[in-house]
């Protein structure tokens, strides 16, 4: 893609003409006065103006001529041969030669960004149109095996029974990566709409937890909120997805039979919620870029499947209804507590019992999330 005014051949005689005879001008007026170091600049313009027409090569030809004139200059002008005319003409030269390189970089920089994002646009625009098109027999093959699984021959055998188990929680696992797809290119595209409401966090917190009850289904989940937690301004929806998905890697990158712990409480007018695991925990470079897109940790890659797109949809999410993601660890093999945030209402008095404070460190969180004590409900699954 070229960032290039687009110059018509019969203008294009037009273009070198003008430039010409600028240079010419210029030359006149360093010839027949005393201009001195001031006349840099004028070929400074010659220079900017080709940019706006040329491509690189040809601002690389109109600054090489201008040098030429230069030169010209010094060997014609009175000032020819003194010390002044030299120290004059070699800054000129300088600074010509200084913008002609920094221009054609910044062109090669521009069209360089102009195709990643034309590529980004396409790459997207792929995604989501395949994304979209494998619903359907996801559907079907979801759909065919639920019904199988009610057939009498195959309930009664188990073996059969864990084959259609098998293909149901496959489906539901690579139906869930093709959302985070479709979701990775609405996000791309500035198609997403928060359609926030006052909304009760509690029925978040359990609508999110039933979204993931087959994810944790191995796991212990307990969950302890504050007592008369206030109604937030988000997207329900959007923050629900954004906290099954965490609850869900949660569950991804933890030992079986180890325990999620979620909580929520106020702290300085924000309501937080957190999500506490016991599994691999993140090195420094893995809590830098958690939520990059496509990221993620080299020690998964062969062990553990993903996209990389969880948490970085879930951090937009978060983001679309004011709130803020922050993951928290002590590091390798040391469990993940993430961490989002969302202003309330009004302010709250829960002092020193809240469930974290803005500035409080891992341990900290983990300790409190061990011994509250105010725990609205406590859920196995």
């Amino acid at each position: 893609m070229k960032l290039q005014v687009s110059v018509a051949p019969a203008n294009r005689i037009l273009v070198a003409a003008s430039l010409i005879a600028l240079s010419g001008a210029i030359f006149w007026i360093d010839m027949h006065t005393n201009s001195a170091i001031a006349i840099a600049p004028l070929y400074v313009i010659v220079t900017l103006i080709s940019a706006r027409f040329c491509k690189p090569t040809g601002i690389a030809l109109v600054t090489a001529s201008c040098l030429v004139l230069v030169a010209a200059s010094f060997v014609l002008n009175t000032q020819g041969g003194t010390q002044l005319g030299l120290i004059n003409s070699s800054l000129g030269g300088l600074v010509l030669c200084i913008t002609s390189y920094l221009i054609i970089k910044i062109e090669g920089a521009k069209n360089t960004a102009a195709i990643l994002a034309e590529a980004n646009r396409f790459r997207d625009a792929l995604i989501g149109s395949v994304s979209h098109n494998l619903r359907t027999p996801l559907a079907t093959i979801l759909g065919g095996a639920s019904v199988l699984a009610e057939a009498p021959a195959v309930a009664q055998d188990a073996r059969l029974r864990g084959v259609t188990d098998g293909i149901r929680h496959e489906t539901e696992r690579l139906n869930s990566e093709i959302q985070n797809l479709l979701d990775s290119a609405r996000i791309a595209s500035d198609g997403l709409q928060s359609r926030r409401d006052w909304t009760d966090p509690i029925d978040v917190i359990n609508a999110a937890m039933e979204r993931e009850k087959h994810d944790v289904i191995r796991h212990r989940v307990e969950v302890s909120c504050d007592n008369d937690l206030p109604p937030v301004y988000i997207d329900p929806q959007l923050i629900e997805q954004a906290l099954g998905q965490i609850i869900a890697n949660a569950a991804k990158f933890s030992p079986v039979s180890s325990t999620i712990r979620i909580a929520a409480g106020v702290k300085d007018r924000q309501l937080e919620i957190l999500v506490a695991d016991e599994g691999v925990g993140l090195t420094k470079d893995e809590k830098a870029r958690l939520t990059e897109r496509f990221f993620r940790g080299a020690r998964h890659i062969e062990k553990i499947p993903g996209s990389g797109l969880g948490l970085w949809i879930a951090t937009t999410f978060v983001a679309s209804s004011g709130g803020t993601l922050v993951a928290l660890s002590e590091g390798e093999g040391r469990g993940t507590i993430i961490k989002l945030a969302f202003p309330t209402a009004h302010e709250s008095h829960v002092g020193s019992n809240s469930v974290t404070g803005g500035n409080m460190k891992f341990a900290d969180v983990r300790r409190q999330l061990q011994v509250s004590q105010r725990v609205r409900k406590v859920k196995k699954l």
